[in-house]
């Protein structure tokens, strides 16, 4: 029966990629004076190097004719699906832009409500005192033909200057 060893997983991985060729030069070398001073490390490097080896006399497994034709086919599939699915940031766009539409439509649609819209009815009351010089003028007013002649009565130089 083959014994575990107390070995990390990320030491077997480092060990692994060791094997492989895989670790930068410093970790390698790092990984290199372990394997000399420590045995269980070397022999679980021993052990892995052998089962590599092994891989060597299984039989190759020979693809099918249309392998390649199938993989292509589904390579090509996955390109188009994900060429056809919506991309995050255009969902983001196309919401900001109804949002930003639905925002102007309404904010136009009170201006014109309020341009439209008749202004309030003032009380009777409020409009007199509003127009109280008019009222309280208005017998002088009612003997002007028209806003011209009070105008030209404005003009000093038609009286002369007033003299204090």
């Amino acid at each position: 029966m083959a014994r575990r060893s107390s070995l990390s997983d990320k030491e077997r991985e480092e060990l692994i990629a060791f094997l492989d060729g895989e670790l930068e030069e410093e970790a390698a070398r790092a990984l290199e004076a372990r394997l000399a001073h420590d045995p269980e490390i070397r022999a679980e490097a021993e052990s892995l190097k052998r089962t590599w080896d092994l891989l060597d006399y299984l039989p190759r497994p020979e693809p099918s004719p249309s392998f390649t034709n199938a993989t292509l086919d589904r390579l090509s599939a996955r390109e188009t699906q994900a060429a056809l699915r919506p991309r995050p940031w255009k969902r983001w766009a196309l919401a900001g832009g109804w949002a930003a539409a639905l925002l102007l439509a309404a904010g136009l649609g009170y201006l014109a409500g309020r341009k439209l819209a008749p202004p309030p009815a003032l009380d009777p009351d409020e409009e007199l005192i509003r127009n109280l010089n008019l009222v309280e003028n208005l017998r002088y007013y009612r003997h002007v033909p028209d806003l011209g002649f009070l105008r030209d009565l404005e003009r000093t130089e038609l009286f002369g200057e007033e003299t204090p």
